[in-house]
């Protein structure tokens, strides 16, 4: 039997079946390959996140421990240790001179990883407590003239003073 083109219905209906198969074939696909893509890509950010967690945890035991290590030589002893930050870090401060808090964000937004030390920490570069703003008057530069957060290398001197740990920017 032919249509009305010449050819036979037969064939027609074959095109049509193979036309359906095919597109069959690429939904599955589609909907295999959408929901699969999703979840790598969660992964990936989930795994990217946490590796810069890792890092930023690194950075901070590495300076209390390099600060509680230096102390213990002689007045005056200095180091210079160079350390990576990743992009996310926003801010590296220090608070009441046992704190290094370093500020970082991630796509659920701004986190904050506190380090404590068993010695003073400090440097031009220090966040002053709430009884010393009291106290005298802390300016908006006071409050954020923090070490440089840039991405990359970065090179601290930590130098051991009579009662404290000084840490700044080395040159």
């Amino acid at each position: 039997m032919r249509g009305k083109s010449g050819k036979s219905v037969r064939c027609m209906k074959s095109k049509a079946q193979i036309s359906v198969e095919y597109l069959i074939i690429i939904g599955i696909s589609l909907a295999i390959l959408i929901p699969g893509g999703y979840f790598f890509y969660n992964y990936s950010k989930s795994s990217n996140e946490g590796t810069i967690r890792s890092q930023v945890a690194n950075i901070g035991s590495t300076m209390i421990t390099t600060a509680e290590s230096i102390y213990g030589l002689a007045d005056g002893s200095m180091v210079t240790v160079d350390f990576k930050y990743p992009k996310n870090i926003r801010e590296v401060y220090f608070l009441d001179g046992r704190e290094l808090i370093i500020k970082y964000e991630l796509s659920s937004g701004m986190n904050e990883a506190v380090f404590f030390s068993k010695i003073n920490l400090t440097g031009n570069y220090v966040y002053p407590s709430r009884a010393a703003c009291a106290a005298i008057p802390c300016s908006d530069s006071t409050i954020t003239n923090n070490l440089d957060t840039a991405q990359g290398s970065h090179r601290l001197k930590f130098e051991s003073r009579t009662n404290y740990i000084l840490i700044t920017q080395a040159n």
